[in-house]
């Protein structure tokens, strides 16, 4: 079967003063492009810093043109399975089947008037494929995307899973830049999602900025980012490997 494949695994870090660089967690992700333009990423991640610690597991669809299509999605927190959905999205309907120990069996359906532009599932790089909704033509500056649907509300994507609407993402685009990090140096895109700043968030439980580096070749893989705010989180490309017809 013709594809490419990459294989990579992000830390995640702090930069709160009492944890300066303390590792709190960290992903592994398997990434694939398909022959018709399809992607398909694999996630394992783990945050293991205080309570709710969070174990994730998730598979993301996208079309060729971004557009999600299925889903899969199960967490454990605090050692104890959570809960365990599986997602498809079309044109006209997104559904939902799983079960959580908050609701039980559940099953969801929501009528649809246009294709959601993004599904969050809260792996980082799947946060970092989100910014291919920003129109790279337009040079820097900011776009917010069509209707976006999530798994969970919670920062650390610690309830559900179930379906969720959302409005709009507002992604903003910096421009190009050389990053290096410790899996090795990339030209990348700088974005930041949402419209709130470090002064307006500082010191509340909403969610603060979220500054995001990806690959600039168009696979989107995340290479750092940094939630300012009260989360102070950090986040870097530790390996990375890309190869064609690679299992």
């Amino acid at each position: 079967m013709e594809h490419y494949t990459i294989r990579g695994r992000i830390r995640y870090t702090s930069k709160k003063k009492e944890i300066m660089d303390k590792v709190r967690g960290g992903e592994t992700f398997v990434y694939t492009t398909h022959v018709d333009g399809s992607r398909s990423l694999r996630t394992h991640c783990s945050i293991d810093e205080d309570s709710p610690r969070t174990l994730r597991d998730t598979v993301t669809n996208v079309d060729k043109d971004w557009t999600p299509t299925y889903g899969f999605v199960q967490i454990h927190v605090d050692d104890a399975f959570v809960g365990s959905s599986w997602f498809r999205f079309t044109k006209t309907m997104a559904e939902c089947e799983g079960y959580t120990i908050k609701e039980g069996r559940i099953s969801q359906r929501l009528e649809l008037t246009e294709r959601p532009a993004i599904f969050g599932t809260h792996p980082i790089q799947a946060d970092a494929m989100h910014t291919n909704v920003y129109p790279l033509e337009q040079g820097p500056g900011t776009y917010t995307s069509p209707l976006y649907l999530m798994c969970s509300f919670h920062h650390r994507g610690a309830d559900g899973p179930i379906l969720m609407h959302k409005r709009g993402l507002t992604v903003n685009y910096f421009g190009q830049e050389d990053v290096t990090v410790e899996a090795g140096t990339f030209k990348a895109h700088h974005f930041s999602i949402g419209t709130n700043t470090d002064d307006d968030y500082m010191g509340t439980d909403k969610h603060p900025p979220y500054h995001t580096w990806v690959t600039a070749d168009g696979d989107y893989v995340l290479l750092k980012a940094h939630c300012t705010g009260y989360m102070q989180t950090y986040y870097e490309l530790t390996e990375y490997e890309k190869h064609k017809n690679f299992f």
